[in-house]
């Protein structure tokens, strides 16, 4: 029962967060406006690091508070960042590196190579734009061509990492946020507050069960 209702309430937070989201621009100039990208968790959990997504270009930033070493993958597997020992460190040739910046990969630049890492931030924490996890087509995806006025999930995205090592998953997904009503349909605000009228409700459900479970004498 506990297992269903976390499920429950995380469907419709994601819903709400695809419905209340503002307009926003995703990396890759006014073909994303409307694209809206949010971090879910780490799987598995590494204690101290915490991720988060902001921006109107959905710019993702990590912090690590754990001790470990932690180094985020690219999209071959190859190296990309690594967070240790104070500071931030990028491989200068991680493909990865130059395919965020939209940029032309040089030869040297091949998930096998030997990482070339140079500092990049000092501290724990470090922010970055990754094409994994905004749209970068030049066209809508099929579902926002179909139903532009209407909240969507768009996909989800995982971003493999390890700390010390030991992998584990940066997850979260890429919704589509309306950012105009369309004649007969339903604004966005409107979803947003059903939406949020149903997270109120599971929460006070949630809260009344978890408040019978403590009143109830023990056998």
């Amino acid at each position: 029962m506990r297992g269903c209702l976390h499920l429950a309430t995380v469907g419709v937070l994601a819903g709400a967060a695809l419905a209340a989201a503002p307009a926003a621009s995703g990396h890759g100039g006014t073909r994303s406006v409307g694209y809206v990208s949010t971090f879910s968790y780490l799987d598995p959990n590494v204690l101290g690091v915490s991720v988060n997504v902001f921006g109107s270009k959905n710019t993702i930033s990590l912090t690590n508070y754990s001790g470990k070493t932690v180094v985020v993958k690219g999209r071959a597997g190859e190296p990309y960042l690594r967070f240790a020992a104070g500071e931030v460190d990028e491989n200068v040739d991680a493909p990865t590196t130059f395919l965020n910046d939209s940029r032309q990969v040089p030869a040297a630049a091949r998930p096998g190579a030997r990482p070339r890492w140079r500092k990049v931030a000092r501290g724990s924490s470090y922010s970055w734009h990754d094409h994994r996890i905004v749209w970068t087509g030049t066209k809508p995806p099929t579902v926002v061509r179909q139903a532009p006025d209407a909240p969507h999930l768009v996909f989800r995205w995982a971003i493999p990492s390890s700390a010390d090592g030991r992998p584990f998953l940066i997850r979260g997904f890429l919704g589509w946020a309306p950012t105009r009503k369309a004649k007969g349909g339903t604004s966005w605000w409107v979803i947003a507050a059903a939406a949020g009228g149903a997270t109120g409700a599971l929460a006070a459900a949630a809260l009344g069960l978890r408040a019978r479970r403590v009143g109830r004498p023990a056998l």
